[in-house]
């Protein structure tokens, strides 16, 4: 056995070499301080110290304040002079289910109709035949299969807890007060990131905030706890799904200084923040804390237009949306340069009236120094494409020849800039085109146009010719 002060929950089997009957410390108390790890995934590693009074030799610690979502497995306990050689964990709740399964085969009291008196109800004892599916009795020489008003049972399992203990099998050198460091994982803690960006009257030139938003669904709070947050993809396996739905909504006030905002740092593949003040986790319910702020960073507003081909021939105009992107490069020089891990950012701009209107709202990935942020907000409402097949011919069994006509109105009154991609599938090239055009991957060509105001009607147009192998 290992002289190491912590274990795993394997070590359970070693319980079976103690004493059946063991000195009993319970230890029923919250403690307040604990150090909490949150990661979003839905996990969180917790550190806390538990103040226990031990005896002298074995003993059986328990701790009756634990999560329900504790992941046995993780645990970790150590104090000094003291061995730990087990771990128990219980967690059956109490439940109408739960409750009845203990008793198939016992006796219990059922108040049922009485047939004698529509409006009447009868005690009757009878015994728990089944409680798969709608719950089955013998009363007397009879099954009864039908409703009853309710059951009353004797006392409650003895193997039902009204919340999840956690009890440790010690060897103790001496006896008195000991702290005891418990670490263990525990579901139902996460964070995310919230962005909002607020657009200036110019558009080229706005302000971004960051928000961590802690939720809690694990039904444990936390007091006072230092947090850190991880921000990254760290693999783990299935787990089962957490409860859903919060129960109370907390928000610390916007108004956070620089001064109180995480301090990041870099972890292997990841990337952590450091909250520097203590933190109150409700047991169900959300916390919001700043991250960062950059007032002054630079946008550059377009309009895209995407159209993915296949091989065969069409008919008829083709309408395509026009979507309005916003980008920002993740540089210092844009007041930026730092990671921003993945999340929704809220788009903000200002209307005629210099009121700010919800623009969209676009979901981010993890974007590293240096990176790029690239904003889908919706479509265009004045700037429309339509397409048009004018020539289609095959070539071989697996060749085509396409040509297209793509029409651009725009219904503002200053020229629009928009970027039109078509994606083709295996080989391809370009024959003919009036409009000059890139290639920003293998399986694309891009036109940037420059769109005038469409008042008289004519729209912009590219004509091209394609011929494609698949």
């Amino acid at each position: 056995m290992s002289k190491s002060n912590t274990f795993n929950f394997f070590a359970l089997v070693l319980s079976l070499a103690l004493p059946l009957a063991l000195p009993a410390v319970s230890h029923g108390a919250g403690t307040t301080g604990a150090a909490l790890a949150v990661y979003n995934s839905g996990r969180a590693l917790v550190e806390e110290t538990r103040s226990v009074t031990l005896p002298k030799g074995p003993a059986r610690v328990v701790f009756k304040d634990v999560p329900a979502t504790l992941e046995p497995g993780s645990v970790r306990a150590s104090a000094p002079g003291m061995r730990v050689l087990g771990l128990e964990y219980a967690s059956q709740p109490i439940t109408v289910q739960s409750l009845l399964d203990r008793y198939v085969g016992r006796e219990l009291t059922v108040i049922l109709p009485d047939p004698a008196d529509a409006t009447a109800r009868t005690l009757r004892k009878a015994t728990l035949l089944s409680n798969e599916g709608a719950p089955i009795f013998l009363v007397g020489d009879e099954v009864y299969v039908g409703s009853y008003e309710a059951l009353l049972l004797p006392e409650l399992p003895a193997d039902l807890t009204r919340e999840p203990t956690l009890a440790l099998l010690t060897e103790n050198e001496n006896a008195g007060k000991q702290d005891v460091r418990l670490t263990y994982l525990m579901g139902g803690l996460t964070w995310r990131a919230d962005y909002t960006l607020t657009v200036g009257p110019s558009g080229d030139s706005g302000s971004l905030d960051a928000w961590a938003t802690l939720e809690n669904q694990s039904g444990y709070s936390h007091s006072g706890a230092a947090l850190k947050l991880v921000a990254g993809d760290v693999r783990q396996a299935p787990a089962p799904r957490m409860a859903k739905g919060l129960m109370m909504t907390r928000a610390m006030n916007e108004g956070m200084d620089s001064a109180a905002q995480p301090v990041e740092e870099s972890f292997s593949e990841y990337h952590v923040y450091t909250v520097e003040q203590p933190v109150d986790l409700p047991g169900s319910g959300m916390v919001q804390l700043s991250l960062f702020s950059a007032p002054n960073v630079t946008l550059a507003q377009e309009l895209s237009s995407r159209f993915q081909s296949g091989i065969g021939q069409m008919s008829g105009p083709v309408k395509q949306a026009a979507d309005l992107t916003l980008r920002l490069d993740n540089i210092e020089k844009n007041g930026l340069g730092k990671p921003m891990p993945a999340g929704l950012v809220r788009v903000f701009m200002p209307a005629s009236d210099k009121r700010l209107l919800l623009a969209g709202e676009s979901q981010v990935g993890h974007v590293g120094r240096g990176g790029e942020i690239r904003l889908t907000l919706g479509r265009s409402f004045d700037v429309a494409v339509t397409r048009t097949q004018t020539g289609f011919a095959r070539l071989g069994k697996n060749s085509v020849e396409m040509t297209w006509r793509i029409e651009v109105q725009n219904g503002k009154k200053a020229p629009q800039a928009i970027s039109l991609t078509d994606g083709y599938p295996g080989q391809w090239t370009v024959t003919a085109a009036d409009q000059a055009y890139t290639t920003p991957d293998s399986g694309s060509l891009q036109f940037d146009l420059t769109v005038p105001p469409s008042h008289d009607g004519k729209p912009t147009v590219v004509n091209y010719t394609v011929q494609v192998t698949y």
